[in-house]
């Protein structure tokens, strides 16, 4: 987690409906019920509970409440508000985990360390009464909460009316892209988000893609991303062959890659050890491959505008061998400087630097590896252990030259 100064301006509107009648009592008031709990996994009792005007916190580095320890510790709010009916933006951006359930429904569920993204989902609502439920948890460092539910604007609202009768699909990814043609590589045309439902007019010679009405703009989503009944019986909208290409053609205007991680780093050089993280992807997104540098196993990608690294074992397509060489640096990783050498009586290596991340491997007192970099407060050392690479708490080894090393986390 970095250490920046985080200040967070967070507004809840509760909107309420004017009627002739009474509201109910939740529509006059904001109060959230807070619960501290003095373990990052909302165990056993609250240690705290209290009354508070909403989730946002900015706690830095101290401690929420009196009996809770900075780090290593999870809280839960909840609320019944009224609210009219409509489509809303739920936002948030946690250090470290969160989830956000409305009215049973999990919206936001990213129990991990910090991404430093925030998490949105588009809510439709209808009027009433709605149970809101917000989970968080700090594993260590900076601590903060930014929340916000507003009413939606722009892009693609949702449907706030039922879908009209015959065939619909429900979306189960968290974003989804609408594209131009039934296709990975055709233009998007927008974006539609998670339990949003839309009729569906037609599907492709296998149902591999389903063609959506989204308020009255018409574009392809795949199939393996919605859920819905009777899409076999749609009608063949695409007009193409009826039967698959035989070679599949390398996509249009370039190679593309499609990535197979769940999570994957696009980086500012070729490079897991000097290359600087700039942002993310996820799994079953594409982005066009515009370089590669020499063995191809580093792909040089357009993300939305962003050109950036990314590892070439994490991610599928066609062509890659043909795009040109646009790296001009080392190919080979730094030379060793440092080595460092384990005092613990065993040790955890994990996948990023924190408590929390996962656990590649485990190594013993007195065992030397490759020290290739560290985190940017030297709390954390990256290691090669016999070509896995990871981290270690720099507490448990002792470490050669440690200050020389770059910061790779």
């Amino acid at each position: 987690m970095k250490r920046v100064a985080i200040f967070t301006v967070i507004t809840f509107s509760l909107l309420l409906l004017v009627g002739l009648g009474l509201q109910p009592a939740a529509a006059q008031s904001a109060a959230w019920t807070a619960e501290y709990f003095n373990n990052p996994n909302l165990g056993g009792a609250p240690a705290v509970i209290r009354t508070e005007g909403g989730p946002a916190n900015n706690w830095g580095y101290g401690s929420p409440a009196p009996g809770i320890p900075v780090d290593d510790f999870s809280a839960r709010w909840t609320a019944t508000a009224y609210l009219p009916g409509g489509s809303y933006v739920l936002a948030v951006k946690a250090d470290d985990g969160v989830r956000v359930a409305i009215d049973g429904v999990l919206y936001i569920n990213r129990w991990s360390p910090a991404t430093g993204l925030t998490d949105t989902a588009i809510v439709n609502l209808a009027p009433g009464n709605h149970s809101f439920v917000v989970e968080y948890y700090e594993a260590s460092e900076l601590a903060f909460l930014e929340y916000s539910f507003t009413q939606a604007g722009g892009g693609y609202p949702p449907p706030t009316q039922p879908p009209p009768a015959g065939t619909s699909v429900t979306v189960t990814a968290y974003t989804l892209n609408v594209r131009a043609q039934p296709n990975a590589w055709a233009q998007i045309l927008g974006q539609i988000n998670y339990g949003t439902v839309y009729p569906a007019i037609g599907r492709n010679y296998d149902t591999s893609w389903i063609q959506v009405n989204i308020n009255g703009t018409i574009g392809w989503v795949s199939r393996t991303y919605v859920s819905g009944y009777g899409l076999e019986a749609l009608p063949i909208t695409d007009g193409g062959n009826p039967y698959p290409p035989t070679p599949t053609p390398i996509p249009p205007q370039g190679a593309y890659a499609t990535v197979t991680a769940y999570a994957l780093n696009v980086r500012n050089a070729p490079n897991p050890y000097t290359g600087a993280i700039i942002t993310r992807v996820y799994n079953g997104q594409t982005y066009q491959a515009v370089g590669r540098n020499a063995d191809t196993s580093w792909l040089q990608l357009n993300i939305n505008g962003t050109i950036g690294w990314v590892n070439s074992s994490y991610v599928t397509g066609y062509g890659f061998e043909a795009l040109p060489i646009t790296d001009n640096s080392n190919p080979n990783p730094p030379p060793v400087i440092s080595y460092a050498t384990v005092t613990a009586y065993y040790l955890n290596v994990r996948s990023a630097p924190y408590p929390y991340a996962q656990r590649l491997t485990v190594i013993a007192r007195g065992q030397t590896y490759p020290a290739v970099g560290r985190n940017a407060t030297s709390t954390w050392i990256q290691l090669n252990v016999n070509g896995t690479v990871g981290w270690v708490n720099a507490g448990w080894v002792s470490v050669s030259n440690l200050y020389s090393l770059p910061v790779t986390g």
